[in-house]
């Protein structure tokens, strides 16, 4: 018996994934929810080979020209130039089956005269999209996390047995300058609502940076963003002294912020799990002890290569592609021939990793130590 993704009786379920991920295209729908990724980098076309060298932006003061005489040489300025940032572009993956007990339903669904076509061609797209749809969000919120992962750490993403248990041990280190490390002048905490200035310190960093970078958010936790309608400081700085006891929303507080220079407040809410022998424990990316200032627009590219069943494809094997052709999903038959489980099988993966070319203009703020 063939496949059931590519069997003359159920017809090439692939190409309905395909098609489907076409129209959601043709029609700027998202099949899935929006990434981080997708929101703050641009996609690279596929390369061919797995090592990549990317031109990283400069956010550096102008160099004033000089006033020179009439028949004076013009000065020879040194060029900074760009820099590059290169490495690796690893493997992102992970498969999901639909055991035989589930097939054994579809099937005697299909069969059943008294279902119209429409409602078994649907129950069939619903079905089969449930592990498409897990696998390729997997990889998605995989980016997410290597990408918010190095904002909130001063540019490192780390690649370890909590947060990546069944793959490799690594880290990437986007290198953040040292000069875009910032600390408070007293820790942002509940002990401090009173005493703290969070308006100076997020004041202190904008203006360090004004003939620079213009940032376009500060990248903070909802746990720091509700600590921080509740600072003094704050409610003075929008209320004046007679409303101390109202109420501070996000919405009211990016527009004031706004009106004093700063860049809006954006909440990062990302958790997902991971599985450690079967069980699943929830990991967060975001490192709540830091408010990460960004500049306006995009912060880089997702450097992506072809996948190794992009070359050389299997037989018997089904693919489809999703978001630029940068996530390929494959679908496939496992069974007692292998000493499988009986399945069909979905896999999700990619060769992709973000790269932040405006790592110049990133600064990380630590709330939490003064620095001394």
């Amino acid at each position: 018996m063939k496949s059931f993704f590519n069997s003359d009786t159920f017809g090439d379920l692939t190409k309905l994934v395909q098609i489907t991920f076409d129209q959601a295209s043709e029609k700027q729908k998202q099949l899935f929810a929006k990434s981080y990724t997708d929101q703050f980098m641009d996609w690279d076309a596929p390369q061919m080979g797995l090592s990549f060298e990317e031109i990283m932006g400069a956010y550096k003061l102008t160099v004033l020209a000089s006033v020179i005489g009439d028949n004076a040489a013009t000065p020879l300025r040194s060029s900074d130039g760009l820099g590059t940032f290169s490495g690796q572009i690893p493997r992102i993956g992970h498969k999901f089956p639909m055991e035989a007990n589930k097939l054994r339903s579809l099937i005697q669904m299909l069969e059943t005269s008294r279902i119209s076509d429409s409602a078994k061609l649907q129950k069939l797209q619903e079905t089969m999209f449930a592990n498409v749809a897990d696998a390729v969000r997997g990889v998605k919120d995989r980016l997410d996390h290597i990408l918010l992962g190095a904002l909130s750490n001063d540019g490192v993403a780390s690649f370890t047995s909590s947060n990546n248990p069944d793959g490799r041990r690594f880290t990437i280190n986007y290198q953040l300058p040292a000069a875009n490390k910032k600390f408070v002048s007293k820790i942002w905490n509940d002990a401090n609502l009173t005493t703290a200035d969070p308006f100076e310190d997020m004041s202190t960093v904008v203006n360090a940076f004004a003939d620079k970078v213009t940032f376009g958010a500060m990248l903070m936790s909802n746990e720091t963003m509700l600590r921080l309608a509740r600072f003094t400081t704050i409610k003075k700085a929008i209320y004046g002294t007679d409303k101390q006891n109202t109420p501070l929303m996000l919405d009211f507080m990016n527009e004031q912020f706004q009106r004093f220079g700063l860049p809006p407040v954006m909440v990062v809410k990302k958790q997902n799990d991971v599985l450690v022998n079967g069980k699943r424990t929830t990991v967060n990316p975001w490192n709540s002890d830091r408010v990460v200032f960004v500049p306006a627009g995009k912060l880089g590219v997702v450097k992506t290569a072809f996948e190794d069943s992009q070359i050389m494809p299997e037989e018997n094997v089904s693919y489809s592609n999703y978001d630029r052709g940068n996530i390929v999903v494959a679908q496939w038959r496992t069974g007692e021939s292998k000493n499988e489980l009986a399945a069909e099988m979905t896999q999700a993966s990619s060769r992709a990793v973000p790269v932040l070319t405006a790592i110049d203009g990133i600064v990380s703020l630590n709330i939490a130590s003064t620095g001394s």
